[in-house]
């Protein structure tokens, strides 16, 4: 820990300084054979940069990992995935296919010489190849959490990740929600397993696989409530039930045969892997477009707010780590615009007037006083 009465602080393990006329920061400290080391770090901006890379140069300087134990990018990516992914993500396996693509770029380079431009080159190779921008954007995401792994075992001093602007995703945002017009048809034209599932969606917001591995055993239906084990953040939560879902689980509960899944697929038995093909031929029927499962999901938290629930409580609903992610869900209504932009309209010319003469009749009364 720094002192804080000297004026260069003293960390235990050497010093670092700036320069006043280049900026760059100097790091000093000592080597294995007790020689003094002073040296310009060129990449650190700040004084925690600064130390980050003191450490790795006294590690390296006193016998820790050198420059023939640097590993390519292809190894620190195998390591990513089996001692970091698979380990904390259970959606690892969308990481196992994004890192093979990232391995046909990057390959045998060395991971402490690949720079902001490489991933630069990279970024613009996904996007020329077509892909969607927010799709990109999961790359460079991924790249960014495996680069920093390198860096927190000790392959890399810094992430170049960090100079890489992701691409702005507000101009192709999905908006999409259900109108109950729309609502209306598509139950109609759904067949009942699916009916049910999607008014349960529709009515709690729960994920796809939320819903498919829901058991009876997590259905109170005396509290009205659902609870969720197995979720995308790996925090499981409550969802309250209203009436609409109670009744659907009141009737699912009639023909119920065990503990297991409320939920099964009516051909295997099992719990449903998808069921997108039904969803979107359901679609067709009702004459409804552009309208994808996720919607669902939109069209809950949506209809929330418009409904009057703050964004706390619909983060948590979702169950979402940050409002930030919440409010990519969330779209405002035409109602809602056009409320917020009244309040801009100066009031009728009848209330003026009725303020004024509540305001002359004080005056008479007097209740305000002249002295």
């Amino acid at each position: 820990m720094a002192s804080r009465g000297k004026a260069r602080p003293n960390y235990g393990f050497g010093n670092v300084r700036r320069r006043k006329k280049s900026g760059r920061w100097t790091l000093d400290f000592y080597d294995g054979q007790g020689r003094r080391v002073q040296r310009i770090c060129r990449w650190a901006k700040t004084r925690r940069e600064a130390l980050k890379a003191l450490r790795q140069a006294v590690y390296e300087a006193q016998g820790g990992r050198g420059k023939a134990e640097r590993i390519t990018f292809r190894k620190l990516a195998d390591m990513y995935l089996r001692d970091w992914a698979k380990v904390n993500k259970l959606s690892w396996r969308t990481d196992e296919g994004r890192v093979l693509e990232m391995k046909r770029f990057f390959g045998d380079m060395r991971v402490d010489q690949i720079t902001s431009q490489d991933i630069e080159r990279f970024k613009a190779k996904k996007k020329a190849h077509g892909l969607r921008l927010s799709t990109v954007n999961k790359y460079i995401q991924i790249l960014s959490k495996l680069l920093n792994c390198g860096v927190s075992w000790g392959f890399l001093t810094h992430n170049p990740c960090r100079g890489v602007k992701k691409f702005s995703e507000l101009p192709f945002r999905r908006t999409r929600v259900l109108t109950k017009n729309e609502e209306e048809r598509l139950l109609k034209a759904l067949c009942p397993h699916l009916r049910f599932m999607v008014t349960v969606f529709l009515n709690t917001g729960l994920r796809r696989k939320e819903l498919f591995q829901l058991c009876w055993q997590d259905v109170d239906l005396e509290r009205n409530r659902l609870y969720i084990r197995e979720t995308k953040t790996s925090r499981p939560r409550y969802v309250p039930m209203n009436e609409t879902v109670n009744g659907v689980m009141q009737g699912l509960c009639q023909t119920r045969r065990d503990d297991s899944l409320v939920f099964r697929n009516p051909e295997t038995g099992e719990a449903f892997v998808d069921i997108r093909t039904g969803f979107y031929a359901a679609c067709r029927r009702a004459g409804i477009k552009n309208l994808l499962l996720l919607d669902l999901r939109r069209t809950f938290a949506t209809r929330l707010l418009e409904a009057g629930a703050d964004i706390i409580s619909v983060k948590e609903l979702l169950g979402h780590t940050s409002v930030t992610t919440t409010q990519i869900y969330t779209m405002s209504s035409s109602a809602q615009k056009m409320e917020a932009v009244s309040l801009l309209v100066p009031k009728k010319k009848e209330e003026s007037d009725s303020l004024v003469t509540k305001s002359e009749g004080l005056l008479v009364n007097g209740v305000f006083s002249l002295n």
